[in-house]
């Protein structure tokens, strides 16, 4: 079994890969079958080819994710991971970009996989800001 501290790698693997627009190397960290549901009561993904283009169009928006502090189960399996999203997703004014609050609940195998993940976060937990406020500005002029 991976430990606590594995486990929370793993987590913040995903989110370095989602940094660096990686999205095949994000796809490698999920076991099959795949399933995400991002956002919960949104959209639930188990086709990687839907996965992937939903990972590409992310990219595409500029998404920047800074993980927090990552939380281990005691089941041996979970992490929660709180996480601020920042992207500027079609629609969105040249110069202003959106930022989201979420908790990434991921199910971390044996195998150092993701054999599930809950991407939690509504409609107040999103809001819009100038450019100049993101964490790398430059993305978003």
């Amino acid at each position: 079994m991976l430990d606590e501290d594995a486990r929370k790698r793993v987590a913040l693997e995903y989110c370095r890969r989602i940094g660096e627009g990686d999205v095949d190397g994000v796809l490698a960290l999920f076991a099959d079958p795949l399933h995400v549901e991002d956002p919960v009561g949104d959209k639930t993904f188990a086709d990687r080819a839907a996965y992937r283009a939903h990972i590409a169009r992310l990219v595409a928006y500029g998404v920047h994710e800074t993980p927090g502090t990552p939380v281990a189960g005691l089941d041996r399996e979970h992490v929660a991971l709180p996480i601020t999203a920042e992207l500027r997703p079609e629609g969105v004014p040249q110069g202003k970009f959106v930022r989201i609050s979420l908790i990434a609940v991921m199910r971390i195998g044996d195998d150092g996989l993701i054999h599930d993940m809950r991407v939690i976060s509504g409609r107040t937990d999103m809001s819009l800001h100038d450019a100049a406020e993101a964490a790398d500005a430059a993305r978003f002029r």
